[in-house]
């Protein structure tokens, strides 16, 4: 599929794959001590390699940051956005130029230290995102994160 948002279908799928990766990360947040973890990314992976990179990095992002805005982690959501949105381009990149199985392996385990990463460095560095602390202490949640998605 060509991203093009212009196009009626394309912007209508993106936006309908937004609402599912919302819906999945509101359905089940089981809270982990230091944050809640979600079926979100089900819906991020399945976004990224059903309708490639720039789907999943829109409702990869979008949603999983609507969700914490919807669940009283609104500070989270500007950290969320920019790391579930680098999940979904990674993981949907990868298997465009390797739509195998090889290929949702690679997105998948690409995406999942993206997440992980992403969440322990945002969390490093900005202070109110908890820092250091936190950051070593929600690393090994962020693992179970991705495991179930």
């Amino acid at each position: 599929m060509k991203f093009d948002l212009s196009n009626p279908r394309t912007l209508s799928l993106t936006a309908i794959m937004t609402a599912l990766v919302l819906a999945l990360t509101r359905a089940a947040i089981i809270p982990n001590g230091v944050g809640y973890n979600h079926l979100g990314d089900v819906a991020v992976f399945f976004t990224a390699f059903a309708f490639g990179p720039w789907a999943g990095l829109i409702a990869g992002g979008l949603g999983t940051a609507l969700a914490d805005v919807t669940a009283s982690y609104g500070y989270f959501a500007p950290l969320t956005l920019v790391v579930h949105g680098l999940q979904g381009f990674v993981a949907g990149w990868i298997y465009s130029k390797r739509p195998n199985t090889g290929g949702l392996v690679l997105g998948v385990i690409a995406g999942g230290l993206i997440v992980v990463g992403g969440y322990f460095l945002g969390e490093y560095v900005v202070p109110i995102w908890g820092g250091p602390a936190q950051a070593l202490a929600e690393w090994i949640p962020n693992i179970f994160q991705v495991l179930i998605g």
